[in-house]
């Protein structure tokens, strides 16, 4: 696969939403958000080398006070991927923000695959700043809490590019 089937894949996906046009660009990035404001945006960038892309998003700096609890529940959610679905968690060293990544290879991948690892992505980007933050940030009366327990309004997310 290419660069050109990669930003077609993504043009399908964006189409399936909605969205019409090139997603991504000729540099092989591009940034979507999604129609929940408090999750951040999600970067997405081809690696030719190997065919592949990766997802990406920052979830914030991570605090002294939570640190060692926040990255414990990340370590047992992250044994043999059983509770992330792939995705990965990782802390810069330089200034302690924490992100999630997904990186996957395009052989053989359709558009309609390409929507899952999507919406599979940003559910977890979702779970782990409900973790970090312990409840979703813009409503202090919601049911969840600092484990990660995401509430069913997270189930099937609606993603808009």
């Amino acid at each position: 696969m290419s660069l050109s089937n990669a930003k077609m894949l993504m043009r399908d996906l964006a189409k399936s939403l909605g969205t019409d046009g090139d997603v991504l660009g000729d540099d092989g990035l591009c940034t979507i958000t999604v129609g929940e404001k408090w999750i951040p945006p999600v970067h997405i960038c081809y690696l030719d080398p190997d065919n592949s892309m990766l997802f990406f998003a920052e979830i914030g700096l991570l605090t002294a006070d939570r640190e060692l609890e926040i990255l414990r529940e990340l370590m047992h959610r992250q044994y043999l991927f059983s509770a992330t679905n792939g995705v990965t968690t990782s802390l810069s060293g330089d200034r302690n923000a924490l992100t999630v990544q997904f990186k996957f290879s395009l052989a053989d991948l359709t558009d309609q695959d390409l929507g899952q690892y999507l919406n599979d992505f940003v559910g977890e980007v979702a779970r782990v700043k409900i973790l970090v933050c312990g409840r979703k940030p813009e409503d202090d009366a919601s049911g969840s809490d600092a484990a990660g327990e995401v509430d069913h309004m997270l189930s099937g997310l609606a993603l808009n590019v």
